[in-house]
């Protein structure tokens, strides 16, 4: 039998597999796809979550991110850092080197094989893949947004609760620089209700001799943010001059935490919990957070008979939930202003806020949390929301003629 089994070898399930095999459990990991493989993924990696992995590998760095640009249509804003605040990576390449780290720490690996099901028992859980069935004391989800396996041990996830995202590689002849750019992209035209959901955004993040391009959002048909890739893809050309581009990818992101995460014997991480920002869709750090969490509740439920409820449901509580609340929060509230404010005046007057400006980067660099950022934020709320209020618009991407 073993201590645990993980189902999913993302940043997620692969530091929780390092975590447990590197404290003497004895670990079993399966994932469906064969690695290296690639991922729907923009591999933008913030200082606070490279920050969680020491050993993390300076040759996984395709660029060194300093700012963020803000695109609203013919509009843009740059805000710059004199220091690092993320960098981009290929998951194929990353999730490798997670995932080979926790197998050097002494966990076993099985790739290119799906866990079809598993049974939780009184005194263990019993999993199922391809034509195998092992048992293991834990059993950790890492899956991702639409795992079937997380659906049948904590119940379906609530409706609406999955944005689609959209992305595709773009090989350029110019250096995309050293910002993460986001596009506005303008409201869907079935008029979703974005009462308390963030509108749908674009981004273009560079790596070498590439650019990552994407959109998401809910409610948006599918045609639409085909539309607006090609116009995010435009405006990179008109750029950096696209020589070549790689076929779309799709998959699904997480807006809300699942009402149950775990069981007696069982945990969901990362996106198979709905650990995700609301406001910018970003999982990595709660992927790798997670992943650390549920392997060290895993060394206390196995080693000190604590229970799953208190090993890993208060590390949630304290390292994850309320960053979450602050974000959905946050998302809730530009959601509201979409409907009554000017976005690129919205934009602009926070952005030139000095404060606003030196906690976002903080946030970045893991010395602060959403908390702070959307204190500070709040306090400009009032000003923002009087210099942006009427003629209420959200750019679509710049149109660049052919």
């Amino acid at each position: 039998m073993y201590d645990v089994v993980i189902s999913g070898c993302g940043p997620a399930g692969s530091n929780a597999a390092y975590k447990c095999a590197a404290s003497g459990l004895k670990v079993l990991m399966i994932d469906k796809d064969p690695f290296p493989r690639k991922k729907c993924c923009a591999g933008g990696l913030l200082e606070r979550a490279s920050s969680l992995v020491p050993d993390f590998s300076s040759s996984l760095i395709e660029k060194e991110i300093y700012g963020a640009k803000f695109v609203m249509g013919s509009e843009s804003i740059e805000i710059k850092s004199d220091t690092r605040v993320a960098v981009t990576v290929k998951r194929e390449s990353f999730d490798t080197f997670l995932l080979n780290r926790a197998v050097d720490a002494g966990a076993e690996s099985i790739t290119g094989s799906r866990v079809l099901k598993a049974v939780e028992k009184d005194d263990r859980v019993n999993i199922t893949y391809e034509n195998e069935t092992v048992s293991s004391k834990l059993f950790i989800v890492a899956e991702g947004a639409s795992s079937r396996v997380s659906n049948s041990l904590f119940g379906a996830p609530l409706p609406n609760s999955r944005a689609i995202a959209i992305s595709q590689n773009l090989n350029v002849d110019d250096d995309p620089g050293d910002c993460f750019v986001i596009y506005t992209i303008g409201r869907s035209p079935q008029k979703p209700r974005l009462r308390d959901r963030f509108p749908s955004y674009g981004w273009a993040f560079p790596r070498k001799n590439q650019v990552n391009i994407g959109v998401g959002g809910i409610a948006y048909p599918t045609d639409y943010l085909k539309c607006s890739m090609d116009k995010i893809c435009k405006h990179i050309d008109s750029q950096f001059h696209v020589s070549s581009s790689e076929d779309l990818t799709a998959h699904p992101i997480p807006y809300s935490v699942r009402d149950k995460v775990y069981t007696k014997r069982c945990m969901a991480i990362g996106d198979a919990a709905g650990l995700a920002s609301p406001l910018s869709g970003e999982g990595f750090t709660y992927a790798i957070l997670s992943g650390l969490d549920a392997g060290e509740a895993a060394v206390d439920f196995i080693r000190h008979d604590v229970s799953i409820s208190d090993a890993y449901g208060k590390r949630l509580k304290t390292d994850i939930f309320p960053y979450l609340r602050s974000s959905n929060l946050a998302a809730r509230l530009i959601a509201l202003s979409a409907g009554f404010c000017n976005i690129p005046s919205l934009v602009k007057e926070f952005s030139s806020d000095a404060m606003i400006q030196k906690t976002c980067i903080e946030y970045v660099l893991g010395k602060c949390d959403w908390t702070k950022l959307f204190s500070v934020c709040f306090k400009r709320l009032p000003t923002a929301l009087t210099t942006s209020f009427g003629h209420p618009l959200v750019p679509e991407p710049p149109v660049f003629n052919s």
